[in-house]
């Protein structure tokens, strides 16, 4: 013979013969613990998700926005050449090369 299952509702507080296992309590620290609720207010809760379920995160790009400038000897700007924005994780733009001086010392720029 078994027990009938009685369990009360989470969210009406009324006992039920029907529980509705709406959410498991997982503790860091001993045993967790389940959450019930009646037919009627079990359609209230949002579906159980998996606990060992990673969510996903969106994959976001690395950035990296260089402003140039021309500065004189006295630490003046004389010429502002604009932004480069360098994306990784996808193919972008090559970095515009320049002769300036002293050269760019990135390992892109020693190998060649």
């Amino acid at each position: 013979m078994t027990r009938p299952a009685v369990r009360m509702c989470a969210r009406c507080h009324r006992t039920t013969s029907h529980p509705v296992l709406v959410h498991e309590v997982h503790a860091a620290t001993g045993p967790g613990f389940n959450v019930y609720a009646c037919p009627e207010c079990a359609d209230h809760y949002p579906p159980m998700t998996d606990p060992l379920e990673l969510p996903e995160t969106p994959r976001r790009r690395s950035r990296l926005t260089l402003r140039v400038y021309k500065v004189n000897a006295q630490g003046a700007v004389t010429e502002d050449r604009g932004e480069v924005e360098v994306l990784t994780g996808g193919r972008t733009d090559p970095v515009p090369r320049t002769s300036s001086y002293p050269p760019c010392g990135c390992p892109r720029c020693r190998t060649q």
